[in-house]
């Protein structure tokens, strides 16, 4: 059934390092673990400590006091077998100063869907009809500047989740922390913690299961001022062992309102998967307030993952 396949898949792909774990299926709204936005998607998922975007509400909330202007961003994800995975965001900053804001507000949407899932109630080739399944997650976010060396940030989540007639909600929250050190200088350093989906259990047609609460360690690195960073991420979550994803990107400015941006990345998130799996690569294009970007994340024999996304800064 493709239901079947579409549940196997989503296990195997938040899966952890090596053999699969037998915490494993044990939590429920799997897809928080599934990222947001192609520019982390192009460097492994490893962006706690460098993100520098809209879409650090997912990846490190704090992070988002980096941003001096409001931003909006819309992604895209064509996965294997018809699943589609939708996220979009809006941060809106207070007190902004040259390199930061001192207060960010933020909202983010989160969709997976499986559509046309046929339905069978005995062993049988032939359906008797079809039915959706979907996930969903509304967030607010609150992050603010401490100190030129301290940020904290703060996510509110409602969580839904419904497959034909059964229905399912929580609620959860994430807690981030970003800290560089030495900001002055020339190549300054950042490291992260994030608490991720710590709430209420969520019962799903007579089953209750936590949810996937994490925790990533991140470190980042600016290389080169403007141009090349590097970022390490160690992530554990309570139904998984604990993986590493290593992420880099160079961004080149060609004009006064044009740049291009390639990224990389490698992950132990997916080892197990037979096949090629672990890399990614990612591209973007910058042009004045607008960002285009590209990812392909490889599952090994189960398939590959496309990302797309588009980001918009408002004066």
């Amino acid at each position: 059934m493709k239901f079947i396949r579409c549940l196997i898949i989503l296990l195997l792909a938040a899966a952890p390092a090596g053999a699969i774990s037998n915490r494993a299926g044990t939590s429920g709204a799997a897809f928080l673990k599934l990222g947001a936005g192609a520019r982390a998607g192009g460097m492994a998922e490893s962006y706690s400590a460098v993100a520098a975007d809209v879409t650090a509400v997912y990846y490190n909330p704090a992070a988002l006091t980096r941003l001096v202007k409001s931003e909006l961003a819309a992604a895209h994800t064509e996965n294997f077998q018809d699943i589609g995975y939708e996220f979009g965001a809006f941060a809106y900053t207070v007190g902004r100063k040259k390199d930061h804001s001192k207060h960010v507000f933020a909202l983010a949407i989160y969709s997976l869907a499986v559509p046309d899932i046929e339905r069978r109630t005995e062993d049988t080739d032939n359906p008797t009809g079809k039915f959706d399944a979907g996930d969903f997650a509304y967030q607010l976010t609150y992050a603010r500047r401490v100190t030129h060396r301290l940020s904290l940030g703060l996510n509110g989540k409602y969580i839904h989740q419904s497959i034909d007639n059964f229905q399912a909600d929580a609620f959860a929250a994430d807690a981030a922390v970003l800290y560089t050190p030495y900001p002055n200088s020339k190549r300054p350093m950042h490291f992260a913690v994030v608490v991720k989906n710590v709430g209420t259990k969520i019962k799903f047609a007579g089953v209750t299961d936590p949810l996937p609460t994490g925790v990533t360690l991140g470190w980042g690195m600016n290389i080169t001022p403007e141009s090349w960073l590097v970022n390490v991420d160690v992530t554990k979550y309570n139904d998984s062992d604990g993986f590493i994803a290593v992420g880099t990107q160079y961004r080149k400015p060609l004009s006064e309102q044009f740049a291009g941006v390639l990224r990389a990345g490698f992950t132990t998130h997916h080892r197990e998967n037979p096949g090629f799996n672990g890399l990614t690569l990612g591209a973007g294009a910058e042009f004045h307030r607008a960002g285009f970007d590209f990812a392909w994340v490889p599952f090994g024999d189960l398939g590959h993952s496309f990302r797309i996304s588009f980001n918009l800064k408002f004066k």
